[in-house]
């Protein structure tokens, strides 16, 4: 009961720092991750990953909110962010250029990457987009961009791998003593408790209706007995008395 306990305790806290892993991607945009796929449409240099990676290694974890991240620039012969492309998707409603995940079969609807830079505050990035996206499976991601860049058209797709961005991994190995289960395998248990309770409910309904069929049965095979053995006493007198009619004549 104090391993569950202890177990509840960190999935709690686990969540609430989901939340602040959220208020993070909003107040700190100038974070860039460590690893990106970089891609070339026509003069423009685009480098897409995931913004939030960790420092070392090559895994990003499960279930810890993320986003996508886009930078997009002009480079020169000695600098691949020359100049800074800052004014894409101002209006997520006619997006310039939009990005999808795809992980398996199952692919997101297209998600619009938006500006970093805050020209009130200066803070972020010119060059940089991002759109949150909150990984839930282990495994090799994909990300498509998609659109144009001011006229210059772009439609590419790249996984993540060794020499692009991250794929995803669960932390148990960076937690110690009991690593905390994820998120996601959470879900899968209490699915799979769902189902067998779903399954017992069942098997207990179909015994109970066998055991009511059952009584039922027993309960009419003593009603033919009790019918059974009246008729029987009845004709038993019966024939006594036409014994005895018989004798007096």
């Amino acid at each position: 009961m104090e391993v569950d306990q202890h177990m509840t305790r960190r999935v709690v806290l686990r969540l609430a720092g989901a939340g602040v892993a959220v208020a993070a991607i909003a107040l700190s945009p100038v974070v860039m991750a460590s690893a990106h796929a970089v891609l070339n449409a026509g003069k423009y240099h685009v480098a897409i990953g995931w913004q939030f990676e960790p420092s070392s290694g090559t895994v990003t974890y499960v279930d810890q909110p993320n986003a996508v991240q886009v930078f997009i620039d002009i480079p020169t012969a000695s600098n691949p962010v020359a100049t800074p492309v800052g004014d894409l998707n101002a209006d997520c409603t006619k997006p310039d250029f939009q990005v999808t995940a795809t992980f398996g079969t199952a692919t997101s609807s297209p998600l619009c990457p938006q500006p970093a830079f805050d020209a009130d505050t200066g803070s972020g990035r010119m060059d940089e987009y991002d759109v949150v996206l909150t990984p839930t499976r282990v495994g090799d991601y994909t990300f498509r961009i998609f659109g144009n860049i001011h006229g210059t058209a772009i439609d590419q797709k790249v996984t993540s791998g060794p020499t692009t961005f991250d794929s995803v991994g669960d932390q148990n190995s960076t937690e110690f003593p009991t690593p905390v289960p994820a998120l996601s395998d959470l879900s899968t248990k209490l699915d799979q408790i769902s189902a067998r309770a779903a399954d017992a409910k069942t098997a207990a309904t179909n015994a109970t209706t066998a055991a009511s069929n059952a009584h039922n049965s027993a309960s009419g095979a003593s009603t033919l007995a009790v019918v059974a053995l009246i008729v029987a006493v009845l004709l038993s007198i019966a024939s006594l008395v036409l014994t005895l009619r018989r004798q007096r004549t």
